[in-house]
């Protein structure tokens, strides 16, 4: 019995000493836009992009080009194209966008057109990623603040340093990396920031809250492996 009671010490102790050594280091730092990238890429699920209102578009016709365009979505959700006219793709995916765009011409303009459209430009969208419970891509209908921007990608998750939320914004075609403390926000000592069509909103995560759910969670099987 006490060579279990031993080794079952050296187990905790095991994640526990990790913890501590995690625990003097502030978070996974983002620290310019590359790494801003990479923590969206990493820590968050895939946002599949909407087209709204504002955005500006590029659609190619593949070897017509008196077909391909470039044009701003209105503020109905649509855009006039050479032939087909009016087109509506507010709240359609760029791949839903090509699909009807390719439908239209292909009734009686083109045989068997390959459309491309990609998004050039953002008009009125804030994208919310990182350490929330909803990563979403937002729409500004009005004024969007980073409070409200969180509030509606369901809040925080457990593992959100709250401390450290970045806005990657473009500015003069340099990337601006803003970097805010929520709970200052929140207490009233810092203003809530507005965000601008384009943004990008990232939540870090904290490593010490990393470490202390892998301990909770590590804690039963290594329980039963010292009993064994």
């Amino acid at each position: 019995m006490s060579r279990n009671l031993r080794r079952l010490t050296l187990v905790l102790l095991a994640p526990l000493v990790l913890f501590l050594s995690n625990c003097s280091s502030p978070g996974t730092v983002v620290t310019g836009p590359s790494q801003l990238a990479a923590s969206v890429k990493s820590t968050s699920t895939s946002v599949e992009y909407v087209i709204a209102p504002q955005d500006v578009l590029q659609v190619t016709v593949f070897q017509v080009p008196d077909l391909s365009k470039s044009m701003q979505v209105n503020g109905n959700g649509d855009v006039f194209l050479p032939l087909i006219g009016q087109v509506h793709v507010s709240g359609k995916s760029v791949e839903q966008a090509q699909q009807e765009i390719a439908e239209r011409l292909g009734r009686k303009y083109v045989q068997s057109p390959q459309v491309t459209v990609l998004v050039t430009k953002s008009g009125q969208r804030v994208t919310v990623n990182g350490a929330v419970k909803s990563p979403s891509v937002l729409t500004i209908d009005g004024k969007l603040n980073l409070l409200q921007a969180i509030a509606q990608t369901g809040g925080f998750t457990d593992l959100a340093n709250s401390s450290r939320v970045h806005v990657a914004r473009v500015s003069d075609e340099q990337v601006q990396d803003l970097v805010y403390d929520v709970d200052t926000i929140q207490s009233g000592t810092a203003a809530n920031p507005a965000l601008h069509g384009g943004d990008i909103v990232v939540v870090e995560e904290s490593n010490g809250r990393v470490v202390l759910k892998n301990l909770k969670d590590l804690l039963p099987f290594a329980i039963i492996a010292a009993l064994i």
